[in-house]
């Protein structure tokens, strides 16, 4: 049993890489403009946020992170803007809604990488087949920041939960 939650959490982090993958593109050259550096500095202080929104930043969580680096072949120089925008999500030191917006000006609403993202943060959420109730209400915020309904929160989480 332990094997198959473990192997299903695998494939539920494959489909937050592939999204955020899509998300991003390629993006990331051997030099940051400033979108890009916006992107990266939102999408990883709020994994670091909703990974600490339970209150235990897990292994998998770390690993994800550490991983989503490598697939995106992040530079040295975007490397250090994610693991210190995570390390500020993980440690409550990003506001939510100066980051949204922030984000917005570059991804407006209803755009395909706002979508996407949202998507992923769904998904990190959803990896473990439980949602608590800090990372519901960081979802919630989310939610209503990129111009989403509310009902749009669970619809889509019940689709990946299903």
């Amino acid at each position: 049993m332990a094997g198959n939650n473990k192997a299903a959490a695998n494939s539920a982090m494959a489909g937050v890489l592939h999204d955020v993958r899509l998300a991003i593109g390629d993006l990331f050259g051997s030099k940051l403009d400033d979108k890009q550096s916006v992107l990266i500095e939102v999408l990883f202080g709020f994994l670091g946020a909703l990974a600490r929104a339970d209150g235990v930043v897990s292994t998998e969580e770390a690993h994800f992170t550490n991983g989503l680096m490598d697939e995106l072949k992040l530079n040295s120089k975007a490397r250090k803007l994610a693991t210190e925008a995570f390390d500020r999500g993980c440690r409550r030191q990003v506001d939510i809604e100066a980051e949204m917006l922030r984000l917005m000006r570059t991804y407006p609403r209803g755009s395909g990488e706002i979508d996407r993202i949202y998507q992923s943060l769904l998904r990190l959420a959803a990896a473990d087949h439980t949602i608590r109730r800090g990372e519901r209400q960081f979802l919630e915020k989310i939610t209503l920041g990129f111009g989403f309904e509310p009902e749009e929160l669970d619809n889509r989480l019940k689709k990946i939960m299903h």
